[in-house]
């Protein structure tokens, strides 16, 4: 009995140190409402369906967290993100920043991109973000940070840019 207690404990062990490791690369999909705001005095609407408008008149900036997912041993990050958001604005557009980063926030790569779709368009669209591959430390991470315009008002309507979802491959 003794013995089995000993190999169940030693297992728990094990596994709970993997788990505080990254997982294996691969894809994840991530909701707008996962980003928290970090400039502007108001916060972001947040719908059920997990996106994030800016139902505001000043453009805000939010944070979203992103899993990291990296290759055991070499946490090698080769990050790709692909965002989905509404940018019905006629002169700014919804623009995003991905970076890894050392667990001291020191900046290791950084890329950003821009809806920039030209036309104001109330259908969501996708743009993309790739970064270079880059050798982060065990506790470093990888964020999104995205700023949103303001409401746009086109007659008597009035629009929000929305951050849908955004898609992480690694």
């Amino acid at each position: 009995m003794k013995k089995s207690l000993s190999f169940v404990s030693k297992s728990v062990a094990a596994l709970a140190m993997l788990s505080a490791l990254p997982a294996l690369a691969g894809t994840a999909t991530y909701s707008g409402s996962l980003c928290t705001s970090v400039s502007g005095f108001a916060n972001p609407t947040i719908f059920r369906s997990g996106r994030l408008l800016n139902s505001t008149p000043n453009t805000i900036e939010v944070i979203c967290p992103i899993q990291r997912n990296v290759s055991i041993p070499s946490f090698t990050e080769s990050l790709s993100v692909s965002v989905t958001a509404v940018d019905p604005h006629l002169t700014e557009n919804v623009c995003c920043t991905a970076t890894v980063a050392e667990k001291d926030g020191t900046a290791l790569a950084s890329s950003a991109a821009c809806s920039n779709w030209g036309a104001n368009t109330t259908a969501h669209n996708t743009f993309s973000i790739s970064l270079p591959s880059v050798f982060a430390s065990l506790n470093g991470y990888v964020s999104l940070r995205c700023v949103l315009p303001g409401q746009y008002t086109s007659g008597s309507s009035t629009y929000s840019s929305v951050l849908a979802s955004f898609v992480v491959t690694e």
